[in-house]
């Protein structure tokens, strides 16, 4: 049932209008009505705007106070219905208290406008010609305090982890003894992962298929690269070449991160910054012979917020660079262009997924 906390349907309705109203460009108007029958159905809200010539449009709008990323197809699939059968056929849009940013995605790749009270937003009607699109809160500001909410734990990024790199199916029973990880920590991200449309699991049964592309970037929106680790910054005076040179002689225990191990998965540009995951950044320092600086840095430490970045290291070149998960996330929250790096990353994911994940 809907958490008593969230807004009720006609507050939310009032609100979608509202912000419409504040959104739409000088000169154009807009006019609301609920509850208009379409067959033997009915929409919630259809709102008609006016351009200032006087063309008009209309929006059919299914007023929900919760969709959860597992409902959305359906709920879409329902208003695309009525408001192509609408007098006139309207375009179809999805208002919630709060829409979480897999629910906007899968929102957008169904062609489906939403709203939400918080202010995300995005309405595309191409006749007259208007395109809306805010941003607001990316956190749930009603969470169910029974559910896991976020992924920023060390205990839920080692799951991720091991459900990322283990292709399906299995039971979380398998996978936990497998990877030695928490069960019961699998089972809560499991929980939330469902919840979000990204795996598919017999009901209290093995995982049969997930999305590991939107595992992985559900997983940056509560990770950072250098904010859930222990950043210093370094300078190698005689450049990245001569790093790799000190790297292979030293003996360190390290993971080579961000743009410095992706140009070893697909050709990119050079790196410019090398980073590094490493136990103890201060001996590392003193063993690679770098000299700490905040201008001019080119190396990045990371002491990492779990041991698992460690796990399923492979020798690329000569360098030992994370496992390509570890790195999709790490470029993903990255810093400069690693974000667009991560993307790519992605793409290699794809084309190369026997390479990277494993069956149990």
């Amino acid at each position: 049932m809907p958490d008593d906390r969230l807004p009720r349907a006609r507050l939310i309705a009032r609100r979608a209008e509202q912000l419409l109203t504040e959104r739409l460009p000088s000169g154009w108007s807009l006019r609301a009505q609920q509850k208009v029958p379409v067959g033997d159905a009915r929409i919630d809200l259809v709102i008609k705007v006016v351009s200032p010539s006087g063309a008009k449009a209309a929006l059919a709008v299914d007023v929900k106070r919760t969709i959860a990323p597992r409902d959305v197809r359906r709920v879409s699939d329902r208003i695309t219905l009525l408001a192509r059968d609408a007098v006139p056929p309207a375009v179809p849009v999805v208002a919630a208290a709060y829409l979480a940013p897999r629910s906007r995605e899968m929102l957008e790749s169904l062609s489906v406008g939403y709203i939400d009270t918080t202010g995300n937003t995005q309405i595309d009607v191409s006749e007259p010609g208007i395109f809306i699109s805010t941003s607001g809160a990316n956190r749930d500001p009603w969470p169910q305090d029974d559910e896991l909410q976020s992924l920023r734990g060390r205990g839920a990024a080692r799951a991720l982890r091991a459900i990322i790199d283990s292709a399906p199916p299995f039971g979380v029973r398998e996978l936990a003894a497998a990877t030695s990880t928490s069960a019961a920590t699998l089972s809560r991200v499991l929980e939330l992962m469902a919840r979000d449309d990204i795996i598919i699991r017999q009901q209290r049964g093995p995982v049969i298929s997930m999305d590991w592309q939107a595992a992985i970037r559900r997983w940056s929106q509560d990770y950072d690269q250098t904010t859930s680790n222990a950043a210093t910054t370094y300078l190698e005076p005689r450049g990245i070449p001569a790093l790799e040179t000190a790297l292979m002689k030293s003996g360190l225990l390290y993971a080579a991160t961000g743009a410095f191990a992706a140009q070893r998965f697909d050709p990119i540009a050079p790196a410019r910054i090398a980073t590094l995951y490493v136990d103890d950044a201060f001996e590392a320092a003193n063993r690679l012979g770098l000299r700490e600086a905040d201008a001019g840095a080119n190396v990045v430490l990371l002491e990492p917020f779990d041991p698992v970045v460690f796990d399923r290291c492979a020798i690329r070149d000569g360098l030992r660079c994370v496992a390509p998960s570890q790195l999709a996330v790490d470029l993903l929250t990255g810093p400069g262009r690693e974000p667009p790096q991560g993307a790519e990353l992605l793409r290699w994911m794809q084309s190369n997924e026997d390479a990277w994940r494993s069956r149990l």
